[in-house]
């Protein structure tokens, strides 16, 4: 049986967990690393203080003490349907992923509306390797709260889309249509499929949701990080560009060309804008120069006309 206390933190993290996948009140750090709503880049790769990076496979020994109160009970029943929930995602995560499924499936027939229990349903049904019926749940809990998960549900439903439909194409989840990498690096009429910002957090959002877990290979991952490295490297920095695209190759060894190429690119970018820079400053150093000759050659004009006077 649960200790008093166990039950009363179940209850405290049930009532106020945030209305999106059960499981991400577990997290050390649940949410984006953010400041003033923009994303920072460095974090995602790198520690932040004591946490973890935001993309870092497997759940860690300080993130499981929630989750190990959970498991100790013996009598899953006698919980509250909520913290039933709760339950079944921690075991999809740490534990036995079929009884997770099958509380959740029991959960749902109670609670065929709750946003919670639908989009878990899905994710067990995806972990499980039923993925049209991860496709339907998913669809279903967007229908009920499509704002959740920072509106990024949409890839995650056209994941499952490639990957149902035999031959997937990673490249369509968000749909870039880079083309000529080096030009679309430079295009200013080019325009986003979605705001640059909002498609940033929201791919980094989903990373972050699988990275978890799933461990390299996998292309689907190789491919969205590939993608996120390209909106940094047009909006941000081409620098942050280059190690995210390193991490790209780290999950599908068959991007190397595609990532040396993105890399070339970056590189001879940054060599345009230093290039430039030189250029710019040699312009504005020429006139400079002469104004300076010129005031010299009025200095010496004055001095001259002192001592002839």
């Amino acid at each position: 049986m649960f200790k008093p206390f166990r039950l009363t933190l179940m209850a405290a993290c049930t009532i106020f967990a945030i209305p999106a996948f059960a499981c991400l009140n577990e997290y050390i750090r649940t949410e984006p690393p953010l400041r003033a709503g923009q994303l920072q880049l460095k974090y995602l790769l790198h520690m932040q203080d004591t946490a973890r990076p935001y993309w870092s496979h497997g759940f860690h020994d300080q993130e499981s003490r929630y989750r190990e109160d959970l498991t100790l009970t013996t009598d899953i029943n006698k919980l509250d349907w909520k913290t039933r929930s709760d339950y079944a995602v921690n075991q999809l995560r740490t534990g036995d992923q079929k009884t997770a499924l099958a509380i959740l499936e029991d959960l749902y027939r109670s609670h065929p509306t709750e946003y919670n229990i639908i989009a878990n349903l899905g994710t067990a049904y995806e972990l499980t390797g039923n993925k049209t019926k991860a496709l339907e749940f998913l669809r279903k809990a967007v229908a009920i709260n499509p704002r959740s998960h920072y509106e990024s549900e949409w890839i995650h439903i056209r994941l499952l889309e490639q990957e149902i439909s035999g031959t997937p194409d990673y490249k369509k989840i968000i749909n870039l249509g880079v083309g000529s990498f080096p030009e679309w690096l430079i295009d200013k009429t080019y325009k986003f499929p979605r705001n640059a910002d909002s498609l940033k957090l929201q791919i980094a959002f989903q990373l972050h949701e699988r990275i978890g877990f799933i461990a390299p290979p996998n292309k689907a991952i190789g491919q969205l990080v590939t993608d996120f490295a390209d909106i940094v490297a047009k909006t941000d920095s081409l620098g942050a560009a280059k190690e995210f695209y390193q991490f790209a190759l780290s999950y599908d060894s068959t991007l190397k060309d595609t990532v040396a190429a993105r890399i070339r690119g970056v590189e001879s970018s940054q060599k345009e804008v230093k290039d430039t820079f030189r250029w710019a400053t040699v312009v504005w150093a020429i006139p400079l120069v002469a104004l300076l000759m010129i005031f010299f050659a009025w200095l010496k004009s004055m001095r001259n006309q002192k001592k002839n006077s």
